[in-house]
């Protein structure tokens, strides 16, 4: 079992949305929420029952998008086929070996797989992972028995490792704009019919879940049709009200290419002239979207769900992260693909490329303010309010009526060492720093204690399991 931290805590220094407090004195009520944070000692705590947390105590991170199966694929594509000459090494071709994969998962394999994905997410310091969800059905296309089997597989395997979740199950009915799905496609497609049954049974699976919320994820333009889009979308307010609604827009220019075949327009320009979009879409990459896509974004309340491993491993370009910013516009992480499981690492990569396409650095830095002076703790900030927003999580901050989902960096980590608050997030974003993730506590209870996770060898074990079950069926 987890272990409950409720109770009162001095913390050397602790994070606040508009500075740090060193020391800080953070309360956890037995539900899980903050109760209270304050500068000074409140009155009435026994100093005996006060524990202490001598780190840098940050908000937990929110991973906005991940493929969790996807985690059995990593270090599986990175080879060209024999005949370089035909066999193109881009996005596509990519993708043919991840639905090879999907077809070989049986729930057990998958919950094993999504367990492990998760629990390393923990340790990295992800608190809240956005799980868009598409296995629905078996290796042949059909059914469960129990429609949500797999939808249930990833609720398990969040609840097996503590982490907090929003899932986000795909409506996929199409494999192009116009075209039938194809085999590789089997286990993704259902009607809007038997989605919205899953929706409602989900729904009604989960009410009183402290650490679960349920949105929707319409694949893509190229997945979804505008009736099957629009009928999901007419059904949400009384299915769903005020859901997170996300979606794959313009992450390659193959995909930007079809649509204006097709569709004469880009994906953005086409939802934005089709759809009513408000605060509650995330586009996940939204790479090749121009600058007036960008304006529209930012000026609907469009989050934009940046994966900048899984963009960069996949080649998909690089998305405009300095004009969505002069736009007032929202963006948040995700680890897509699962190759890299690491809220630093995706930060780093975003902003180095961002560096790299404008020859210049600390990109989003605002110097008139202390909080905002400094590259890693500008992006840290940012990230966490694009993806609670997305994720629709009380997360993100740590305040009084939050969910306490925080972290402890370790100060005596060699990339931390003689590091003040002002620089600490520079320092665990922008240098080598594994490990320095001490201790991780999700709504109210220690999920990781000095590097550990109570569940560790079990959740290995069960994965190492699949994975050699996987490997022998999938071929390598």
């Amino acid at each position: 079992m987890p272990v409950n931290a409720a109770g009162r805590y001095r913390v050397a220094h602790l994070h606040q949305p508009d500075d740090w407090l060193s020391p800080g004195y953070l309360e956890v009520g037995a539900d899980g929420l903050i109760d209270s944070v304050s500068a000074e000692q409140p009155d009435g705590w026994d100093t005996r029952e006060i524990q202490q947390l001598d780190g840098f105590v940050v908000p937990g991170m929110l991973n906005l998008h991940s493929h969790a199966h996807q985690r059995a694929l990593a270090g599986r594509t990175e080879y060209i086929g024999p005949d370089p000459a035909t066999s193109a090494d881009n996005f596509w071709a990519w993708r043919e070996r991840m639905y090879a994969l999907a077809g070989v998962l049986d729930p057990a394999q998958f919950q094993a797989i999504a367990a492990q994905a998760y629990l390393e997410m923990l340790k990295a310091g992800y608190t809240t992972v956005g799980e868009f969800h598409y296995l629905h059905h078996d290796a042949d296309g059909k059914p469960y028995a129990d429609l949500p089997e797999m939808s249930k597989r990833v609720i398990a395997a969040a609840d097996s490792s503590g982490i907090a979740l929003t899932l986000l199950p795909s409506l996929y009915t199409h494999g192009g704009i116009g075209k039938p799905p194809t085999d590789g496609q089997r286990r993704f497609v259902l009607e809007v019919d038997d989605f919205l049954r899953l929706v409602a049974d989900l729904r009604g699976r989960l009410p009183q879940h402290p650490l679960i919320r349920l949105g929707v994820a319409p694949h893509s333009v190229r997945a979804v049709s505008e009736a099957n889009l629009r009928r999901l979308l007419d059904a949400l307010p009384d299915l769903l009200p005020g859901a997170p609604i996300h979606m794959h827009v313009a992450e390659q220019q193959g995909e930007m290419d079809e649509c204006v075949a097709r569709l004469g327009t880009t994906p953005a320009r086409w939802l934005f002239g089709t759809f009513e979009l408000d605060d509650r879409w995330t586009f996940i990459h939204a790479t090749h979207c121009d600058a007036a896509e960008i304006t529209q974004i930012a000026g609907h309340g469009v989050t934009v769900g940046l994966c900048p491993t899984t963009e960069a491993d996949l080649g998909d370009g690089i998305f405009d992260l300095v004009a969505l910013r002069q736009a007032n516009g929202r963006f948040g992480i995700g680890t897509d693909g699962n190759t890299v499981l690491d809220p630093a690492e995706e930060l780093r990569q975003m902003e180095y490329a961002q560096r790299l396409t404008r020859e210049h650095r600390a990109i989003l830095v605002a110097p008139d303010n202390p909080t905002t002076a400094h590259a890693g703790r500008r992006l840290y900030d940012l990230a966490l309010a694009g993806g609670a927003h997305a994720l629709n999580q009380p997360a993100g901050a740590l305040r009084p009526g939050l969910r306490a989902d925080l972290l402890e960096l370790d100060p005596d980590h060699p990339s931390l060492f003689a590091h003040s608050p002002e620089t600490a997030l520079d320092a665990w974003i922008f240098t080598s720093a594994p490990g320095a993730v001490r201790n991780v506590m999700v709504g109210g209870s220690w999920q990781i204690r000095d590097r550990y996770h109570r569940d560790e060898d079990a959740i290995g074990s069960a994965f190492r399991q699949a994975m050699r079950a996987v490997a022998a069926a999938f071929g390598g």
